[in-house]
């Protein structure tokens, strides 16, 4: 009997992306009366170079979709969503309320990118404020009227609720520490006469947030026969391993009379930094006359929401003393001429994007000057570039021939992702681990990750997940791996 409840019922997982960006889970549900439910977890935008034409293409057809569920809205796991709807999917959109209220700022931004991108000859540098690629093509994605229909379909649900999508499948979002609105998500299959099959997806993942507190896994889920489906971001890394530097850079580079340029992603990172800055104010360490420059209008509108939802945060005011907002153009000219100590806080995150693509140019030749990146940088990003060049190097920066004289760190003490022991800490509270699939990584990462896994959690079976096999779940675990065919 056991085994053929295995065959009766069953859940493919394919993952449709390679790595990190283009976050997408396609799941499909076949039944015992053969009939199936296609769905996908996440909708991102691929940001890597070598991957940016599969944002053209689904392969999947849009209208055959029948919901799909969202973890958090950064672009690299909603950023297609609007293509989405516009290709022919008409079905619903689960995600946390605070998730469904803060999806528009993104996608909004990313289709004025988009298409501005466009209008101004893709193949030319053009300023914008997003770690959103510009592509090489005559029409965009999608735009801003694209957006707003399909918001149409977006569904806030509340955290720790279950939520029947339709007559066989359920899902309950639970509180996660990377965003603001972030959730895992437990997906329930029932049919009768059979086992339920239980998958639950991490998204990407933290165990906590500066500004909010992140609940346990209730125990009844705890003890469910669960099929796992990770984030390996950090796989690879201890949480010991990663030192806290940022204060005192900050506090160096003041007393050396420096401009002080930090990098950061518009949402989560830039409230968190700052919240960082004020408790260095509050605590006497940094001047209050010292002025802060915050540059980047997608920043500053997520700063805007954090603030009217401060009823969700444990941190009610984060904004540091003597923090001016950049206005444009000219503002930003003067802020360059300017030799006086002070700390830029710029998007993007990366340097590739945004004003940091005027800020970096600048300074990175001027000995007064530290530039510190706030967290990851890609391969072939600008802030990938600065790091790997060697101090006192002279190197090509957009065409012209550069001394990098201004010092460069990079710290991940402000991830919003879990550490490998975090989360294999995560693994060890499930009491019935049937299968873990290792999702959202980079490459060799992911094959460490699933390697410790096998040896530490020791579940039925471990993994990998991408876009050249899928995986076969049913209420017992693993039952193959076999070949994607799109």
């Amino acid at each position: 009997m056991r085994k053929k409840n295995k065959a009766d019922m069953y859940l493919d997982v394919t993952a449709l992306h390679e790595e990190v960006t283009g976050s997408c889970i396609l799941c499909t549900v076949r039944y015992p009366d053969r009939s199936k439910t296609q769905f996908i977890v996440d909708c991102g935008l691929f940001q890597e170079e070598k991957y940016q034409a599969q944002n053209y293409n689904f392969p999947f057809e849009p209208k055959d979709i029948a919901f799909a569920l969202i973890t958090h809205t950064h672009i690299d796991h909603i950023g297609r969503i609007p293509k989405l709807c516009k290709e022919g999917f008409n079905g619903k959109i689960y995600t946390s309320t605070l998730a469904g209220e803060l999806m528009p700022i993104a996608l909004t931004n990313t289709a004025e990118i988009l298409s501005s991108s466009i209008q101004k000859n893709s193949k030319k540098k053009v300023i914008i404020d997003s770690s959103v690629p510009i592509f090489d093509s005559t029409k965009p994605l999608y735009d801003v009227d694209d957006v707003q229909n399909a918001m149409s379909q977006v569904v806030g649900l509340e955290y720790n609720t279950s939520f029947k999508v339709d007559e066989h499948i359920s899902v309950r979002l639970f509180k996660n520490g990377h965003t603001l609105g972030a959730c895992s998500i437990l997906v329930t299959i029932k049919y009768r006469g059979q086992e339920p099959i239980y998958a639950f997806f991490t998204g990407d993942y933290n165990t906590h947030n500066t500004f909010f507190n992140v609940e346990s896994i209730p125990q009844d889920v705890l003890d469910l026969p669960i099929n796992l489906v990770t984030e390996s971001t950090y796989g690879n890394t201890k949480k010991d391993i990663i030192k806290p530097v940022f204060d005192n850079l900050v506090i160096e580079s003041m007393k050396n009379d420096e401009t002080l340029i930090i990098l950061v992603f518009a949402f989560g990172r830039m409230q968190e930094i700052k919240n960082r800055l004020k408790m260095l104010q509050d605590t006497g360490k940094l001047s209050k006359d010292i002025r802060i420059f915050s540059d980047g209008n997608l920043a500053h509108s997520y700063d805007d929401f954090y603030k009217l939802n401060a009823e969700h945060l444990n941190v009610k005011n984060f904004m540091p003393a003597n923090v001016e907002i950049v206005q444009g153009y000219e503002h930003r000219n003067t802020i360059l001429t300017d030799r006086k100590p002070k700390i830029i806080l710029t998007t993007s995150g990366m340097g590739n994007y945004g004003p940091a693509q005027i800020y970096l140019p600048n300074y990175i030749s001027r000995p007064k000057c530290t530039i510190i990146f706030g967290g990851y940088t890609a391969e072939n990003t600008l802030g990938r570039k600065l790091q790997d060049v060697t101090p006192g190097e002279l190197f090509e920066l957009n065409g012209v021939m550069t001394y990098k004289r201004a010092k460069v760190y990079t710290t991940t003490e402000f991830s919003s992702h879990a550490k490998q022991d975090e989360l294999l800490d995560l693994m060890r509270k499930f009491s019935n681990l049937k299968t873990v699939l290792v999702n959202h990584g980079d490459a060799d990462v992911k094959k460490i990750f699933a390697k410790k896994i096998t040896e530490e959690i020791n579940p039925k079976h471990v993994a990998i997940l991408g876009p050249n096999h899928t995986m076969r779940v049913g209420a017992y675990g693993l039952l193959k791996s076999y070949p994607f065919n799109p």
